[in-house]
């Protein structure tokens, strides 16, 4: 039996791509109009997703019009027909070319980006050479423009056969519908909510606020909040880099303290004029002091770098890769002081010096302690230059876009556990 219309699962497919890439395409020229930072970033995340989904769902497409019998093709001379049947293999064509083209441009591109659909589903590089990159560029914006014009030349060849030929093309494609004939003021109006759909998903395209992609509990966290932001796992994981600290001989008696869990250590730095804050989810720290005795006080903190996270999965792993971190090779930062000085009204300075990226630089930070009991207070921050350490290479070696100050703050609790 000769199907009348197409099938649902057809239909579904056949709207949703025609959304997805009639935003895909607004959402493409809107790129070059975003400046550098955040909001770019968080815009070419979402371009590779809806591509990568477009691809996905043409390539189901295919597969339901090779396997599941279709209606006929509407009666027309030969010329239209063959236009007709040129016009939707070429826009096949353009639905795989075009993400495939994007695909191999993020991954042969001088920086290694990484690829998270919709945040969430991490996306595999193509093993293509970085001279691909250019070739892939321009067949990539060619799809482009060879969409949008196939884009309406199909449109226009369904409303001829609905309107000029009065052939119900329509009632085989929209849902609720039928495959009967129906009057032409019901397609028109049909028709017109068709379009009207199209251009609200390229209105959208072009009007979405890409904002950064920050986590309310980072910004939180980052920002001095004392509310509860994600825990982090303190003192319950012993870091290797952190080492024992041996007792000094004729010392005062000092007390070891343990920080106690929900705890957080932030940082903020500043991306094309906008703020992008983090935690570190990660970190240990071997603290011996008295009030009595500030100047004997030592303090060793250590940094997991792969746990720092900005709300961002992207951003995060391109924060441990080799643009910024570099955490395959310098996995942990550690802190070290052997003495503070009292600044009066509960404030102290700890001088000691950052081992990071494999550089070491001194770092003063400025902190207030209250100690009521055996419970300390602890809440403080300092500035460190990225620059010195050597974090960010490739174009964030320049700090035109990503500032060199990175301001970095904690705020936690500890609790006396011996004396010695």
């Amino acid at each position: 039996m000769v199907a009348s219309r197409y099938s649902r699962t057809a239909m579904a497919l056949h709207w949703i791509i025609a959304l997805a890439f009639a935003f895909q395409l607004a959402l493409g020229w809107r790129l070059e109009d975003i400046p550098k930072g955040p909001s770019l970033f968080s815009a070419y995340q979402l371009h590779k997703s809806v591509g990568i989904t477009i691809l996905v769902l043409t390539l189901v497409r295919l597969a339901i019009r090779i396997l599941h019998p279709r209606p006929p093709m509407m009666t027309d001379n030969i010329w239209a027909a063959r236009l007709s049947h040129t016009v939707h293999w070429l826009f096949y064509a353009v639905l795989l070319v075009g993400p495939i083209a994007g695909w191999i441009i993020v991954s042969t591109a001088s920086i290694k980006v990484p690829t998270m659909i919709f945040g969430a589903i991490p996306w595999p590089r193509l093993p293509f050479p970085d001279s691909w990159n250019e070739p892939a560029e321009g067949v990539h914006a060619a799809m482009a423009w060879m969409g949008l014009g196939l884009f309406f030349l199909h449109i226009a060849g369904a409303l001829r056969h609905q309107f000029l030929q009065d052939e119900n093309v329509l009632g085989r494609m929209i849902p609720f519908m039928t495959a009967g004939s129906i009057s032409k003021v019901r397609a028109a109006t049909f028709a017109s909510l068709a379009v009207f759909i199209v251009w609200a998903a390229h209105g959208a395209g072009w009007k979405m606020p890409f904002g950064p992609l920050s986590s309310p509990h980072a910004d939180a966290a980052a920002n001095g909040d004392p509310r509860p932001a994600p825990k982090s796992r303190i003192g319950q994981e012993i870091l290797p880099s952190v080492a024992p600290i041996e007792k000094e001989p004729d010392m005062q008696p000092l007390s070891d303290w343990h920080v106690s869990s929900g705890g957080r250590l932030g940082f903020k730095v500043i991306w094309t004029g906008t703020s992008v804050n983090g935690i570190f989810e990660r970190w240990d720290s071997s603290i011996r002091f008295t009030p009595d005795a500030v100047e004997k006080t030592k303090i060793r903190v250590s940094i997991d770098l792969g746990s720092a996270k900005t709300g961002d999965s992207q951003r995060d792993e391109s924060l441990a890769g080799t643009d910024f971190f570099e955490i395959a090779t310098y996995p942990k930062a550690v802190f070290s002081s052997d003495g503070i000085r009292a600044l009066g009204k509960d404030r102290y300075e700890a001088r000691g010096s950052l081992d990071l990226h494999g550089k070491k630089h001194p770092v003063d930070i400025v902190f207030r302690l209250k100690i009521k009991n055996d419970t300390a207070r602890v809440r403080g921050s300092t500035r460190i230059d990225r620059t010195l350490f050597g974090v960010g290479s490739g174009e964030w070696v320049s700090t035109d876009q990503l500032a060199a100050t990175v301001a970095v703050s904690f705020d936690f609790t500890a609790t006396r556990k011996s004396a010695n």
